[in-house]
């Protein structure tokens, strides 16, 4: 948190570290667990989640507390005007249709990424991310490309999150060293690749979207059954994302 300890900005942010924190969850938190999972007292934490119930941003039942409805109302405004997704929509169809694969659009929200938009090609996936899905950075093809836009040593602490490896899907565990060495291969290529690494059977390549003035404004990633998408390196698939990419970022507004 970046604001000092006495900032009238606090409470905003303790709050959305607590709605982040229900977000996360997936699945009912009692109080004294979501506390210990924010980060902050048990007082302070009924107090902040009180204030998300009374706006609709918690709900309460039995089980403990969850994300409110209205996510939903603020996550249908952005859909229907954020100039990324109507822009990225026409592109995501045709590249979805060109390649028979799932064509899907991210943005960052601090460490994490979220889903926002998905066209599915003519082979559907064993596995379909939710659109909304919020998920780390790392690992993934679509977080990996944000990543490679940042300092490397940021990016690597932001990767493993301090911890000493990241465990990928099918078992493999990598150090901070190997995550700098894919950060690195991710940044040099212009593109990420991902072979079982969040989801078992799936394969991702992705790009990052930028602005006319370079500025970050989502990440486009293709994705398939592993058994489909063989020597992607060399394949004409990171070609064809980023220069979907390419067109996508050429389209949105200055400041959009």
């Amino acid at each position: 948190m970046s604001e000092t300890s006495n900032s009238p900005m606090r409470s905003v942010h303790r709050a959305f570290s607590v709605l982040k924190t229900l977000e996360l969850a997936q699945q009912p938190l009692r109080l004294t667990d979501l506390a210990q999972r924010a980060g902050f007292h048990l007082a302070t934490t009924q107090r902040l989640v009180n204030v998300l119930v009374e706006h609709g941003y918690a709900s309460r039942n039995s089980h403990g507390y969850t994300a409110g409805p209205a996510a939903l109302s603020t996550a249908h405004a952005f859909a229907t005007t954020s100039p990324l997704r109507l822009v990225a929509r026409p592109v995501l169809e045709q590249l979805a249709a060109a390649t028979g694969l799932t064509a899907s659009l991210y943005v960052r929200i601090q460490d994490t990424r979220v889903l926002i938009d998905r066209h599915e090609g003519g082979r559907r996936p064993e596995y379909s991310l939710p659109i909304g899905e919020r998920l780390p950075l790392y690992p993934g093809a679509a977080g990996k490309a944000f990543l490679a836009a940042d300092d490397l040593t940021t990016a690597v602490g932001t990767a493993t999150g301090g911890a000493p490896s990241v465990r990928l899907a099918d078992g493999t565990a990598l150090d901070a060293d190997e995550v700098r060495a894919d950060l690195t291969a991710a940044h040099e290529q212009g593109f990420a690749v991902s072979v079982n690494e969040r989801q078992l059977g799936t394969t991702a390549v992705a790009a990052l979207i930028t602005d006319v003035t370079d500025r970050p404004l989502g990440s486009l990633g293709l994705s398939g059954a592993t058994s489909a998408m063989t020597d992607v390196h060399t394949s004409p698939l990171p070609g064809e994302v980023c220069r979907a990419a390419r067109t996508i970022g050429a389209r949105v507004p200055a400041g959009g």
